[in-house]
């Protein structure tokens, strides 16, 4: 008889087991992961701020020596805090269904929004901060302000690490080379990176050198939420640099960074090369371009690949009446918040966006309904009574540099035919529509992560079996 799960909300199949279904094992992590570290945000903000309270010396006098105890108390929570907020982060990212808000923004407030956030743990190893080029009249750049935060927190965090007392961490903002985007950079001047380290950064819970956690992994995800990949270079002896680049011309970039990083990701010279020689065809070479100098990597993202790596569905919303600015707003996150890893929603006018969906097209318009009933269910009356038109879902290829043109060109103009109204009957989708939908993305993102996950806990089964035998061997009395 069906029973209700500790991990779910609903009703579930009892004789189901994680060995037998991976969604099952894929769940209980997830769900226990989320859910332990949403019930230690309650008690640990208590703690933080109630010694807060007592380090102001509102329930007493307190000495500088206390103090500064109950400062260092309060920086520990403040860190604690941030590790639940990564792994929260971490968890929606790898399922491939991330909060993100993008927008065009300044580059120069952000010296304002990160300084005071990495100003204790600065001082306390006693080096300097320098920002370079954010006086500038740069233009807007095309991103999460939230996530580009926290992705410098976290460079800035692992530098102060490496760097030594009386050291410097810059941190830098220029256009790139092609003019259509921004290159965000942290330098510090530590000992670089040696030759054999280099494999070590790729892997998850490794920050920097001697670093440990989840601060690279998180910037590595947050480059590929912007479509980019995190860079960097090192020379032994004389620091790191790690970068990321932003789209900043307008729509045009904005589609190209998306279209040359589904590039990246989609591996199609391979495939093209197989589908060759399985038709008899002579295999030509295929060039890749090989960075010479040792001391450079780009690193990879830890994952689920699209669905769809050859081709997206391009859909066009329009609203049939505007609204007043804050509600807009709210339109734009509430489109980009049903937005996957590999998919991109753009408002290309006051009343009009662009979605790009990593699904075919009778997938796109099941997506298209799903997203028409949520808006419906919002609870935010003018939400729910704003209109939305929708055009037919049209497929475009990607994957290749010779598909970015048509790319381009249909996002840019937004001309996608005659966009209508969803009616009462396709807003309800039967519940085999919907199993049929969902289940591809289930299994692949699933299957991927139950195998990272059992990888990566066995490494650490592994290490830890190991330090406890050299303790047990420290301890047996010597005959």
């Amino acid at each position: 008889m069906p029973k209700l799960s500790m991990f779910q909300t609903g009703l579930t199949n009892n004789s189901i087991t994680p060995k037998e279904d991976p969604r099952v094992a894929l769940d209980f992590a997830g769900h226990l992961l989320t859910d332990t570290a949403h019930d230690l945000r309650s008690p640990l903000a208590a703690a933080r701020e109630l010694t807060q309270l007592v380090a102001d010396g509102v329930e007493g006098p307190v000495s500088e020596e206390q103090k500064e105890h109950l400062q260092a108390v309060v920086a520990r929570c403040n860190d604690m805090q941030r590790l639940i907020d990564d792994m929260l982060h971490f968890e929606c990212v790898r399922t491939g269904s991330p909060r993100i808000a993008k927008n065009w923004l300044p580059a120069s407030g952000l010296p304002a929004q990160v300084q005071p956030l990495i100003e204790s743990s600065r001082r306390s190893r006693g080096v300097g901060l320098q920002w370079i080029g954010f006086e500038n009249k740069l233009p807007p750049m095309f991103a999460d302000g939230d996530k580009i935060k926290r992705l410098l927190v976290n460079l800035i965090d692992n530098a102060i690490r490496v760097t030594p007392e009386s050291g410097t961490i810059t941190v830098r903002t220029e256009l790139a080379r092609t003019g259509d985007r921004i290159r965000l950079s942290v330098e510090d001047t530590g000992a670089g990176i040696a030759p054999q380290q280099w494999s070590q950064l790729a892997k998850r819970g490794v920050s920097q050198l001697d670093g440990h956690g989840l601060g690279l992994s998180i910037c590595r995800q947050i480059a590929a939420l912007h479509f980019g990949q995190l860079e960097v270079s090192s020379e032994p002896g004389k620091g790191a640099r790690f970068s990321i680049e932003l789209p900043t011309g307008g729509p045009a970039a904005v589609v190209d960074s998306f279209a040359r990083w589904r590039e990246t990701i989609s591996p199609a010279a391979a495939s093209e090369a197989s589908a060759a020689h399985r038709a008899g065809e002579r295999i030509r070479p295929v060039r890749r371009r090989v960075d010479l100098a040792a001391n450079r990597q780009t690193l990879p993202v830890e994952t689920a690949p699209p669905r769809y790596r050859r081709s997206v569905a391009m859909v066009g919303v329009t609203v049939s009446e505007l609204l007043p600015t804050e509600p807009m707003r709210d339109l734009d996150r509430f489109l980009q918040s049903h937005c996957e890893i590999h998919e991109l929603v753009y408002q290309l006018q006051e009343d009009q966006w662009v979605m790009l969906l990593d699904s075919n097209i009778g997938e796109a318009e099941q997506r298209i309904a799903a997203i028409d009933r949520a808006r419906s269910q919002t609870g935010d009356m003018l939400l729910e009574r704003c209109q939305l038109q929708w055009s037919s879902p049209l497929a475009l290829a990607v994957g290749r540099p010779a598909d970015r043109s048509k790319l381009q060109e249909a996002f840019v103009t937004g001309k996608l035919g005659v966009h209508r109204s969803l009616s009462r009957r396709s807003k309800e989708p039967s519940q085999s529509e919907d199993v049929a939908g969902s289940q591809p993305l289930l299994s692949a993102v699933a299957q991927q992560r139950l195998e990272s996950e059992v990888r990566w806990l066995t490494q650490k089964f592994r290490q830890r079996q190991s330090c406890l035998r050299r303790q047990v061997e420290a301890i047996r009395p010597k005959h």
